[in-house]
């Protein structure tokens, strides 16, 4: 009996301290809540860094977009050739063509391996990523060296003689000269030939000068940099540059080609996005400059940061090129404004904020031609049924443009 009082007693007290402890913790809970509740500044952080990295993402998208449609915007001598300008069938191709590259990347990465591919396409865009940054930086170098610098251009010319005739051309080539009703035709065409080049093919014939050469010389460490580093920001700057060239040097040549390749554009996207999971495998393994990059810990890391929001240069560089036409259009058709490039801007801005915020409210990759289609095709249609130049928009090309003047 003694025992079981004793037993007792001791399981009272146990229970009492127990209560007491608790008491304790609560009461702790209640004056020194932080101490043990989760903190919130660091999702706070993490929050302002997401928006903040896609807020320099969008910038990295409309910044190209406005240089490289400016650059697009050809002087009477320095017009499209008639063969870089994309017809109907090529923008009906193009997101054919499109899909069995992504997949072939795809099945490239899947059964020989990332390293691999990723070393022979980074060497590739690689040097086609320092002769962009050439083309694009010798405009701002302009500003900076002095001006004796373009005084003494180099001139590179190479040559080799033409294949001899045979019986067959030569008699053709006496028959159309015997039929020439234009006399003076001949000699004008002798005339204007450089005497060197007479009877020969010309393989090379460009020229620069000391602005180029230091242009190369930026980029080429440039390029070596990100060769042997991958930083994000030395792929930004080939990003940049490649979307920038592509902008100015691609022409869908009408409103109405544009619309048929950003259609087919916009079911690709959507398709290789949402139906499997091909587009953004190939994104992520994909180490090359074919995206912009920004950290989301870029305030904590800095330049070393490296968990990076990316962009991809297809989404820049296709509403890019219809952006770059409509530019264009609105120099032939308006002395001084710019109203369809100005609100297909604004358009493509707040496109790519539609896409960010359903990417950060669903947590998912998005297409984000699913959004810049419909805001940069509906937004010029739209304008252009209030100002009335519908017709005109949809009779514009730059090949016909080209004729006139």
């Amino acid at each position: 009996a003694p025992s079981e009082t004793a037993l007792a007693h001791t399981s009272t007290m146990e229970e009492q301290d127990e209560n007491l402890l608790k008491k304790v913790a609560d009461s702790v809970m209640e004056v020194v809540p932080d101490a043990v509740a989760p903190p919130v500044q660091p999702k706070l952080d993490a929050d302002f860094g997401f928006f903040f990295a896609y807020a320099m993402l969008i910038l990295m998208a409309a910044v190209p977009i406005y240089i490289g449609s400016r650059r697009s915007v050809k002087d009477k001598d320095n017009k499209f050739k008639k063969e870089d300008i994309m017809t109907k069938k090529d923008a009906a191709m193009f997101p054919i063509i499109a899909s069995c590259t992504l997949f072939g990347l795809y099945l490239l990465f899947k059964f020989v391996g990332k390293e691999y591919i990723n070393l022979i396409m980074g060497a590739y865009f690689g040097v086609i990523g320092v002769l962009s940054m050439t083309a694009v930086s010798r405009p701002v170098l302009l500003w900076v060296l002095p001006a004796r610098l373009t005084q003494q251009p180099f001139h590179v010319h190479f040559s080799q003689e033409a294949a001899p005739a045979t019986a067959e051309t030569a008699a053709a080539a006496t028959a159309t000269t015997s039929a020439s009703t234009d006399a003076t035709a001949p000699a004008t065409a002798a005339a204007d030939a450089p005497p060197a080049d007479k009877g020969r093919v010309v393989m090379v014939d460009f020229s620069f000068d000391y602005v180029d050469v230091v242009a190369f010389l930026v980029s080429l460490v440039i390029g070596v940099v990100y060769v042997y580093t991958k930083h994000w920001l030395a792929n930004n700057l080939f990003g940049i540059a490649f979307a920038i060239t592509g902008i100015e040097l691609l022409a869908v040549g009408s409103f109405q080609i544009a619309c048929i390749m950003l259609l087919g554009l916009f079911f690709y996207d959507v398709f290789w996005v949402f139906g499997t999971d091909v587009m953004v495998t190939v994104a992520k393994s994909f180490d090359a400059p074919i995206k912009v990059l920004f950290p989301k810990d870029f305030w904590q890391q800095g330049i070393f940061a490296n968990k990076c929001a990316m962009l991809g240069l297809g989404d820049i560089v296709i509403p890019g090129i219809l952006i770059a036409l409509l530019l264009r259009f609105d120099v032939t058709r308006h002395k001084t404004a710019r109203p369809y490039f100005h609100a297909t801007m604004v358009a493509y801005v707040l496109g790519l904020l539609a896409t960010v915020s359903v990417m950060h409210v669903f947590n998912a990759a998005q297409p984000a031609l699913l959004y810049l289609v419909p805001a940069c095709v509906g937004t010029p249609a739209l304008l252009a049924l209030v100002r009335r130049e519908f017709n005109q928009l949809l009779s514009y090309s730059d090949e016909q443009q080209d004729k006139e003047e």
